[in-house]
This record gives C-alpha cells, sequence and structure tokens, in this order.
C-alpha cells in the first residue's frame, strides 16, 4: 500500500462534523481508491478511518452503481466511470473556451444575442451567452434549463438524437404549450425534426419565448456525433428582409468552425 495518501492528515480545518456524514465517507473511499488502486477491505479501512463491516456496506452501494469492482481476490478498486464523468465535464469546459470567441464575433458582427447549449437531461443548458447590444433582447440565464421541443437550440440536439432515443423522449416529455405557436403534436414535433437533420438547422417562430425568431445549428465531434449546440436569436421587431439569411450564414459557418475545432473531419 502506499503511504503518500492519509485523509486524517493535513486538514486546515477540523473534519469531525463530517466523519458521520455519507457524501463525506463516499468520497473517501473514492480517493482512496484512486491512490491506493487496488485494496482489500483490510487494508483501505485504516485509511478512511471506518470499520471494515460500515466500509463493507458502502463499497457494496458503489459496487451497484458501477464506481468500484471487485476481483477474484476480494480487492477493489475504481472503474473508468468515474474518468468518464471526468472526461464530460473537461470536454464541456473545452467547448466553452472554444466557442465563447466565436460567439463574440457572431454577436458583435450581428448585433443578436448568440447562445451555446448542450443536452442535460432531457433539456438544453446553456454554457455561453454572449448578449445583444440593444437593450431588448433574448433572456435566458446561464445554467438554466430550458425544453428542447420548443427551442431553437433544442431542437438541433433532438435532432442529433438516434429514432430511438427520440422516440423515448417523446413517450415521456410533456409538451406544454408556452405559446400558441409551441408544437405539441408528437407527430408534427417528429416532422419539424426530420426537417432539421435534414436542412441542417432549426428555425423557432415564438414557441418558447413569445415574438422572439431563433436559429439553431449543431456542434459535431470527431465521432460526427452532436455534442452541443450554438444559436442566434433576436425579437420579430428587428426582423429585416436580409436577417435570416444573414444570421443563419453566419451561424452555419460559426457552428461549422467550433466543430472542426472539436475533432469534426467532413
Amino acid at each position: 500500500m502506499d503511504e503518500y495518501y492519509n485523509p486524517s492528515e493535513n486538514h486546515a480545518e477540523d473534519l469531525s462534523d463530517l466523519a458521520t456524514n455519507s457524501t463525506y465517507r463516499t468520497l473517501n473511499i473514492l480517493k482512496a481508491l484512486a491512490y491506493h488502486k487496488e485494496a482489500t477491505l483490510e487494508e483501505l479501512a485504516p485509511f478512511v478511518d471506518l470499520s471494515r463491516p460500515t466500509l463493507f456496506r458502502f463499497l457494496v452501494v458503489l459496487q451497484r452503481m458501477g464506481y468500484v469492482a471487485k476481483n477474484k481476490d476480494n480487492r477493489y478498486s475504481l472503474t473508468p466511470m468515474l474518468f468518464a464523468i471526468a472526461s464530460r465535464s473537461i470536454e464541456d469546459v473545452e467547448l466553452n473556451r472554444i466557442a465563447k470567441p466565436f460567439l463574440e464575433d457572431m454577436c458583435f458582427d450581428t448585433g443578436e444575442t448568440s447562445l451555446l447549449g448542450i443536452l442535460n437531461d432531457d433539456a438544453v443548458l446553456y454554457l455561453t451567452k454572449v448578449e445583444s447590444k440593444y437593450n431588448v433582447r433574448f433572456h435566458e440565464r446561464l445554467g438554466k434549463m430550458t425544453p428542447l421541443y420548443c427551442t431553437a437550440l433544442g431542437k438541433v440536439l433532438l435532432a442529433g438524437m438516434s429514432d430511438e432515443e427520440l422516440y423515448d423522449y417523446l413517450a415521456k416529455e410533456k409538451l406544454i404549450p408556452y405559446t400558441n405557436n409551441t408544437i405539441v403534436d408528437p407527430i408534427k414535433l417528429k416532422e419539424h425534426i426530420k426537417l432539421t437533420r435534414e436542412r441542417g438547422y432549426s428555425e423557432v417562430l415564438s414557441e418558447y419565448e413569445q415574438d422572439i425568431h431563433a436559429l439553431g445549428c449543431p456542434v459535431f465531434d470527431h465521432d460526427v456525433k452532436v455534442i452541443a449546440a450554438v444559436g442566434i436569436n433576436w425579437p420579430l421587431f428587428r426582423e429585416t428582409p436580409d436577417k435570416f439569411e444573414t444570421c443563419l450564414a453566419r451561424l452555419k459557418s460559426v457552428a461549422r468552425t467550433i466543430s472542426i475545432l472539436m475533432g469534426y473531419n467532413e
């Protein structure tokens, strides 16, 4: 066993109040396994300051959740699941870092709000927003979850799903009419998603927020998988004859550039 890690040492503050906290205990176990690679119950118990019966109960739960594995010699180790979760987080941070300058340029060129969002628990999670210079603009805050079925970014993310994933989503999602334009008929929504796939972008007119025109385009990774969506929104009173074409062309260019930087190769 390695001797350089001991969770009871080098703490700047008293952790006695956390000693019986399940979250603290669980993270302590995971941290110890990360340092010690493989360990038996007897070897691990002193490092996490738990009795063997208590530690065993925690390890059983972690095994069932897929975070910990036990081999034939009764030695415990971490599975790749934690790495997968961490990798997803790193990917989102990298995506945000790469995308933001291009969204800023698009907002500057068009004068309208630019957005980056990802799929999170059957909703759109906004990672980046660059707001329009105008007083009247799209006001969604970062970190807010918005529906997939009635937003431009959401429809792009739905279009990136497999047919089976889309079927499962429609089977459990309640389609609420946010405006008179919201598509709440599953059949019509599937047709709209099919159109989004075919033309490579989504268009939403006053479906989620009244009097807002929104466009979305997919961001692909090296596996040609849709990992995010970029969008641009403006109020209908700022509509001009060439607004749609100008914004769509700029949005497509930005989406393609970000995709290439994320590993996409046509």
